[in-house]
């Protein structure tokens, strides 16, 4: 294979790929086919491709479902050049070898944009070298509890706490119970901001990393995982979202989805209450608001915190409502809908007898009425 310097590029379709002139054993034997495994598995463009020629599946249903801030499946199309720089490749503990790269763009004006520099590891399997995630190797290196049925791998810069493990537990068989189910067994990765999560996924630099609240997390359902970023070991609202995915593995309409998790949860910043309660602080003061196109309710309560995402308040609300009318049975039927925004209506409708035209009317008559 022929390695690129600086000062020449490989292009493929909307990619050109670069190795900086710093990486100077880009020559090496194995470094050679790492950089070549990454540029095939970058240039088609497969992305969380179950088939993948490309990655390691042990232990890892989509080892690389947290690139998707490379935007992989779509480089091609874009209207500019995406430029791709090996930047780094070295061996790393346990046979691993890590290689880093940045992927940047120049718009239409000449401004250049950094959008993302990655990390991913790589290791010999049965005679060829495959892509680990980097979460994959990390359980390696990073310590690790066993508490209950959950495996917490710890961030060298957190400080464990047992008693939210143990919290953690205890909620889990909760929902559980809630849900007729066994207890779920998962991974969770504790770290204590996002910044440090967002390197767990495997990016030295993405946008959201530096969020203003510094906070952050998600659940793969897939790869049946929780991410923390609140500096926490318990993370129920995240959970919750395992739990849906178990009883009804497809994604749920984000309003529903998000709904549940926050109905039994809350969020990573206020209970379910809280969250209620200021919504119908807002509410109070602002009675014109208009409810009724969820299409356009994608930005936080508007009362200046930035801190209340009306999708989860109000989906949360319509969820508690349907629990209160038919149960756990109610939610998993609403899970079963479609994702779309007339299937969410259609919903409210079945379940809660509220039709599209009445939905600001009801929500806000819900609001005013509401106590804990």
């Amino acid at each position: 294979m022929s390695i690129a310097q600086t000062n020449e590029t490989k292009s493929i379709g909307g990619i050109d790929f670069y190795i900086h002139e710093e990486v100077t054993n880009v020559n090496g034997e194995v470094e050679k086919q790492l950089i070549e495994l990454w540029q095939n598995y970058i240039s088609d463009g497969n992305f969380q491709d179950v088939n993948s020629p490309y990655w390691s599946f042990e232990n890892m249903n989509v080892p690389d479902e947290n690139f998707w801030a490379i935007g992989i499946k779509n480089l091609k199309k874009k209207e500019y050049k995406v430029q791709c720089k090996v930047i780094g490749i070295f061996e790393v503990e346990n046979n691993y070898w890590s290689l880093i790269s940045s992927f940047s763009h120049i718009d239409a004006s000449g401004e250049l944009h950094l959008d993302v520099i990655s990390s991913v590891y790589a290791k010999k399997i049965d005679g060829r070298y495959l892509l680990i995630s980097n979460p994959e190797y990390l359980k390696s290196t990073f310590e690790h509890r066993k508490v209950g049925d959950i495996n917490y791998y710890v961030h060298p810069f957190h400080t464990f706490k047992l008693a939210e493990a143990e919290k953690m537990n205890e909620f889990n068989l909760e929902m559980a119970k809630e849900f007729g189910t066994e207890p779920l067994k998962f991974d969770y990765f504790v770290a204590s901001n996002a910044r440090d999560i967002a390197r767990t996924w495997g990016y030295e630099y993405m946008n959201r990393m530096y969020n203003p609240s510094g906070k952050g997390g998600i659940a793969s359902w897939r790869n049946m995982i929780i991410y923390s970023g609140n500096n926490s070991s318990f993370f129920p609202h995240e959970l919750v979202h395992l739990y849906t995915y178990n009883v009804v593995p497809k994604d749920p309409h984000l309003w529903v989805g998000e709904g549940i998790a926050t109905f039994y949860a809350g969020t990573s910043t206020y209970s379910f209450h809280d969250h209620m309660v200021k919504l119908k602080q807002f509410l109070d003061k602002n009675p014109e608001y208009d409810l009724s196109d969820i299409s356009k309710l994608k930005k936080t309560i508007p009362n200046g915190e930035h801190s209340s995402d009306l999708r989860y308040v109000i989906g949360g609300l319509l969820m508690k409502n349907i629990y209160k009318k038919q149960g756990v049975k109610g939610l998993i039927d609403a899970l079963k809908h479609g994702t779309s925004d007339k299937d969410f209506y259609q919903l409210i409708e079945d379940k809660l007898d509220v039709k599209k035209e009445n939905f600001d009317e009801y929500i806000k008559r819900e609001m005013k009425n509401y106590t804990e």
